[in-house]
């Protein structure tokens, strides 16, 4: 035994000081936001209504999976390869994340709307070779406001945690609203809750993108863009943030406003049955759900039941087996008409989500 230990020593050291010295790294480096800070929209060039005058309003809310998870990839961690994982798979190939975000472009240049809700916008990360993809955004829409609230800043996520030469990296990511008016008020709010150190110091701190529009006949239009917490498996970190969603919403609602707030809830809507999207599916443990009481009467739940917006993502996509839900919709306050809900299904190509279309009436 101590002949044994002799030999194993020094890689058990050299192992201990690394791991050492990631947590002591990410320690450091942990960035902890708090509170709600105001925002400052980026203006287009030319000009932007500041006053919405038509009742008659459009939506897309989507996650573009910061431009590495189109239909040709998968997410490593999401096969449970923490430590390992194949060789130069802890991100897509450069050429599939330039494919995916021109893709991207594309689908909001083609797609009509007035506010354009999506997450998972990187600015400066490694897991999308430093792409810029706020502006690669504008430039499909250069004449909207844009804003964007960071989500995600880490200096180095290492995983998988065994491979330091090819780790997930430095991380600059958040949400990003489009519109075709100026806002009047912008901010990031943070959200409750947080994994246990040292969880924590490599996961999204979450926050949701309020917004505040005026209409011509004084009523305000409060848009809210969220994208709440996944790999929580008691589900406890997501009711803290519903029910401080639900507090936030209702004071807006209270005080005479419009309210509509669009994401992805990484939970399924009231009255979703999982099994319409996967009939072949004979056992599994259904996704976390909203429950039906959640919000009072006359607030409504819009999602498309019919189309998937979400993939499993632990393998490429394939449309005979891979896993599908709805988690990304939106929630209506009572003085709001639902027009038309529609998820607009592209098979996954640009991205593990897809686009969610809302056309809404604002009662006057």
């Amino acid at each position: 035994m101590h002949t044994i230990w002799r030999v194993l020593r020094y890689p058990v050291f050299l192992v201990l000081i690394y791991l050492g010295g990631v947590l002591i790294y990410g320690t450091l480096t942990d960035w902890r936001p708090e509170g709600t800070v105001t925002l400052s929209p980026i203006e287009p060039s030319g000009a932007t209504p500041a006053v919405i005058e038509d009742s008659l309003l459009t939506f897309v809310t989507w996650n573009v999976g910061y431009g590495g998870l189109g239909s040709e990839d998968y997410f490593f961690y999401n096969r449970g390869d923490f430590f390992w994982t194949d060789l130069g798979r802890a991100r897509s190939p450069q050429e599939n994340v330039d494919r995916y975000v021109a893709g991207q472009r594309l689908t909001l240049a083609n797609t009509l709307s007035d506010f354009f809700l999506l997450q998972e916008i990187d600015t400066a990360s490694r897991r999308s070779y430093f792409t810029n993809q706020l502006d690669t955004a504008r430039l499909a829409r250069p004449d909207y406001a844009a804003t964007y609230a960071p989500n995600f800043q880490s200096e180095r996520v290492p995983i998988p945690l065994f491979q330091p030469w090819d780790h997930y990296g430095r991380v600059r990511s958040g949400l990003v609203t489009m519109s075709r008016y100026l806002p009047s008020i912008s901010e990031r709010i943070q959200l409750p809750g947080e994994f246990g150190w040292p969880t924590r110091l490599f996961q999204l701190d979450r926050c949701a993108l309020r917004q505040v529009f005026q209409t011509s006949w004084d009523v305000p239009l409060v848009i809210y863009n969220v994208h709440l917490s996944a790999y929580d498996s008691d589900g406890s970190l997501r009711r803290q943030q519903m029910n401080f969603l639900r507090e936030r919403v209702l004071e807006d609602y209270a005080a005479g406003s419009y309210v509509i707030v669009g994401g992805d809830w990484n939970q399924v809507p009231p009255g979703f049955n999982w099994f319409s999207l996967n009939p072949t599916v004979e056992e599994t443990i259904l996704p976390a759900a909203v429950a039906f009481d959640f919000m009072p009467e006359g607030w409504a739940w819009a999602y498309d039941p019919a189309v998937a917006t979400v993939r499993k993502s632990d393998e490429a996509y394939n449309a005979h087996r891979s896993e599908r839900s709805v988690i990304d919709y939106y929630l209506t306050s009572p003085n709001v008409r639902l027009r038309q809900i529609k998820a607009i299904n592209q098979d996954f190509r640009f991205s593990d989500h897809q686009p969610v279309y809302l056309s809404a009436e604002l009662l006057r």
